[in-house]
Order: C-alpha cells, then sequence, then structure tokens
C-alpha cells in the first residue's frame, strides 16, 4: 500500500503546537492519591537496591504479596522529587504528556500526509484523554505505546531495522509499567495482519515478549495486569476501573473522539487496514471497559483518524492557494496559542502543591497523627497514600491505594466500615482499631461523633481524628478539649 509523503512544511510548528497543548493539558490538577505512596516506594528501591516484594505499609496484611510492576517508574519520580524538587515532578509530567501527542502527531503525519490533519486528530486524542494526566508511572505507558505504533508503523513502510528498536522499548517498558502487555498485543496483531513484514515482526515480538520478563518480577509482570483486570471487587468498587460516564464533562472529549472515529472510517473513501481496525476494535474495547484506559485508545486512533481525515479532506475540500508569508503565519498560529494556553496554565506559588491538591488531603492530621504513638489506624482509603509517605515506618495504615497489595476480605473490610454496613463497629473491634482519621463531615464521622466510644480527638478543615474513648469514661460526658473540638476550632 503506498502511503502519503509526511514531508509538509507545517510538520514542525504544528507538532510544537501539538506538545505544547499536551503539557498544557497535563497541568490540570488532580488529587493526585496513588503519587505518594509511589514516592515512598521510590525511596525504598533507592535504598535498598531493589523493589519490596511484600506490603510493608499496612498492618492488616504486612505478609501479603506485592507486585511491584512500576518499580523503576517510583524510583525515578523519588530521585527526581528529592534530588530536583517536586516542582520538578510537575515538569516531567508535562513533557511526557507533551512527547505523547508530538509522536501521536508524528505518526498520523506517517499515515495522511497532511500535517493539519495530523495535529487536529492528536490535539483530539490529548483532549480525550486530558482526565487521566496525573504524576503516575502510567502516563510512561502512554508514551511508550505512542513510540511502540510508531515503530511498527514505520517498520510497515521501509522494512528497515526499526523494529529491533522495539525490543529495548519493551525492555524499558516492563520495568516502567505493566501497560507493556498492550504493547506487545499491539506488536502481535501487527504480525498477523502485515504479512510483507511478518518474519521480522515476528522476530520482534519474540525478542521482546522474553526481554519482558528480564525484571523483578520475572513472569508475575507478564500475568500481573490480566489477573488485576479480572478482579471484580476492583472493577467494581475503584472508580478508575469504571466504564466511562459519559454525563460527566471530563468524559465529552473522549465521547466526541470515539464519535469523531467512527463518522470518518464511513465517510472515508479508503478502507481501514486490518491493523487499524483491530486497534480501534481493541483499544475502544478497553477504554469502554475501563475509563483508565481511555489515553490507550486515544493514542492509537489519532493517527487512523489522521488518515482518513485527510483522504475526506482530499476528496471534499479544495485546496486554497496561499501566499508564503500567510502560509506561514498560519502555520505557526497554533502554536503561539498552544504557548499562551500553557503559560496561562502555569500553576503559579507552589506547582506541585497546587497540581496534586494537596489542600484535599490530610496534612494537618497527619502532622497531629505524627505526634502520637504508633496507632491501629483505620484510614480513608483514598488518603491511604498520603499517610503512608507521611507517617511510615513509624505508622502503618489500614489500607491504600495499592488495593492489589491486599487480601479481597480487607477491601470488603474497609467497604463496610466506609459505608456504616451491618458490622462496621465489629470491623474496628476485630483489627483493634483505636483510631480513625477521614474525611470530616462523613458519614463515619458524624457516626463515630455520636458513638460513646469514640472522642474526637483531632478536627482541621479537612480531615477528622477521632480515637476510643479510655474505658471507664461516663458516656457523653466530654474532656475540656473535647469540649474545645465539638466546637469547631482546629487543632
Amino acid at each position: 500500500m503506498t502511503r502519503p509523503s509526511s514531508r509538509d512544511p507545517a510538520a514542525a510548528p504544528l507538532a510544537t503546537a501539538v506538545f505544547l497543548l499536551g503539557a498544557a493539558l497535563s497541568l490540570t490538577p488532580f488529587e493526585s492519591h496513588d503519587l505518594w505512596w509511589h514516592l515512598r516506594t521510590g525511596r525504598l528501591i533507592l535504598q535498598h537496591g531493589w523493589p519490596p516484594t511484600r506490603n510493608l505499609f499496612s498492618f492488616t496484611a504486612p505478609d501479603h504479596p506485592w507486585v511491584a510492576h512500576e518499580w523503576l517508574s517510583e524510583a525515578l519520580f523519588a530521585a527526581i522529587h528529592d534530588h530536583l524538587g517536586p516542582g520538578a515532578l510537575v515538569a516531567l509530567k508535562a513533557l511526557v504528556i507533551g512527547a505523547v501527542f508530538a509522536v501521536v502527531a508524528q505518526t498520523g503525519l506517517r499515515e495522511s500526509g497532511r500535517a493539519w490533519c495530523a495535529a487536529a486528530a492528536a490535539a483530539a486524542g490529548a483532549s480525550a484523554a486530558r482526565f487521566t494526566f496525573d504524576i503516575r508511572p502510567q502516563i510512561l505507558t502512554y508514551l511508550m505505546l505512542a513510540a511502540c505504533l510508531h515503530l511498527i508503523r514505520r517498520h510497515r513502510d521501509t522494512g528497515g531495522r526499526e523494529a529491533l528498536l522495539l525490543v529495548p522499548l519493551f525492555w524499558a517498558w516492563a520495568n516502567l509499567h505493566s501497560g507493556f502487555v498492550a504493547g506487545l498485543a499491539a506488536l502481535a496483531l501487527a504480525t498477523l495482519t502485515m504479512p510483507k513484514r511478518r518474519a521480522s515482526l515476528l522476530v520482534a515480538l519474540l525478542l521482546s515478549a522474553g526481554v519482558s520478563l528480564v525484571t523483578p518480577n520475572h513472569w508475575r509482570g507478564l500475568w500481573f495486569p490480566l489477573e488485576v483486570s479480572r478482579v471484580a471487587l476492583f472493577t467494581d468498587t475503584l472508580t478508575e476501573w469504571f466504564s466511562p460516564n459519559f454525563h460527566s464533562p471530563w468524559l465529552w472529549g473522549f465521547e466526541a473522539l470515539l464519535l469523531a472515529t467512527v463518522v470518518l472510517l464511513a465517510a472515508s473513501p479508503v478502507r481501514p487496514s486490518l491493523f487499524d481496525l483491530g486497534l480501534l476494535v481493541a483499544f475502544g474495547h478497553l477504554s469502554l471497559q475501563h475509563q483508565r484506559h481511555v489515553p490507550l485508545f486515544a493514542v492509537a486512533a489519532a493517527p487512523v483518524l489522521a488518515r482518513h481525515l485527510a483522504a475526506l479532506a482530499a476528496e471534499r475540500v479544495p485546496a486554497v492557494p496561499l501566499s508564503p508569508s500567510v502560509s506561514a503565519a498560519a502555520r505557526w498560529t497554533p502554536a503561539v496559542a498552544a504557548m499562551l494556553l500553557l503559560i496561562g496554565w502555569l500553576p503559579r506559588g507552589d506547582a506541585f502543591a497546587r497540581t496534586v491538591r494537596r489542600d484535599t488531603f490530610p496534612v494537618a492530621a497527619a502532622t497531629y497523627l505524627g505526634t502520637q504513638p504508633p496507632l491501629r489506624m483505620c484510614n480513608s482509603y483514598r488518603w491511604g497514600g498520603y499517610l503512608v509517605w507521611r507517617l511510615y515506618p513509624r505508622q502503618r495504615v489500614f489500607i491504600d491505594g495499592r488495593a492489589d497489595a491486599y487480601p479481597q476480605a480487607v477491601l470488603r473490610d474497609y467497604l463496610t466500615v466506609e459505608r456504616l454496613e451491618p458490622g462496621w463497629r465489629g470491623v474496628l473491634d476485630r483489627y483493634r482499631i483505636d483510631t480513625v482519621v477521614y474525611h470530616r463531615g462523613s458519614g463515619l464521622c458524624a457516626a463515630l461523633g455520636n458513638d460513646p466510644g469514640w472522642r474526637l480527638a483531632h478536627r482541621d478543615t479537612v480531615a477528622e481524628v477521632y480515637a476510643r474513648a479510655p474505658r471507664g469514661e461516663p458516656p457523653g460526658v466530654d474532656s475540656p478539649r473535647q469540649a474545645v473540638l465539638r466546637s469547631g476550632h482546629a487543632d
């Protein structure tokens, strides 16, 4: 199949625009619930030279196996945080997301031969995926998948040695994040659907699968993502594993990308390749099943979208001759606009604190808990990682964002308490909980506040900390400190 030429004078300026747009979109503030335990894990890896294999951070499952499949990302994050400062993590995220969609735009240019179509498709992909742009190892999977698909398409067209570059890419990817399995699936699809390159792609696939086992987790790293995605308790209770809710404005970009892909495929004068169809079906299914996979669809679909957009434009949109000066201005206008958007969205003051929404975490409560002796603490799932960051190793948590590092029974018990289901007090007794730290104004805090067996020990604008009342204390009688705290004053 003859591919359109990718020599377009607008390529460089529009790729710059897409990079800047991706970087700007990445600055959307998120409550980074998992970043904190990633940083703590990274520090442990840098200290000991090897990732942990057991759940070290919790007293509820201290010996439960833990597959630290993101160990290299965590070590990288911790090193950047400790040596360059927290703000450097924000810069890293912006650079990675910008690079993801710049690569996607370059792949779209290879497919379409039109830089404007490639840039438009890449920008649509970035907008669709923006609700996932957190400081987490999975952003590196987006970059690796974009590079993987670019190398596959380039090898399809040239038959050069690009396929061999996939081997070191997969070794790094397998140590950075378990999303490398998606890349192996894409490479297997290419092997099946590109008969002219089947032999070289098969060699690359076998070598890539082999080096993907060269990690501290070996074969467990290969099986782990498939195992986790089949746990109904995770997919039914953890938000990122839910199917997309198109009533949310955050998902409208994804909805638009889906609809645009369907319309363009139907209207395009060219037929999609089996490889393209396979990518759209596979990643479309994953993203509709679990919203955390939307960026994978965006990365895979945008070049396909660019190709069919260009084919449709070539057939129905007449070319408009422009003077060199007007043409140059038109090419650079998107980059200037994206730069202004990036500058406007740059966080003022403490960039890290604003980007990760540190104001939504129990900062003051963690300081208070740090002054107490070690406790058997029941904590919010969303705050577990932050408490690990602040209090480990002196204090261990009930649960945190590493759901796969806990027996399912622990997660069920946590949900029983959080939802105030029958027997929730029994769960606290069974785990011998003596302190609860939870969201101020929540139903759990209200229930504990009305329970004579518990006393309010700390309150601030974000969190409340309850401690078991000493035995023998008359029910309903507050100490002077308790009375002050119940009046609403912060600790």
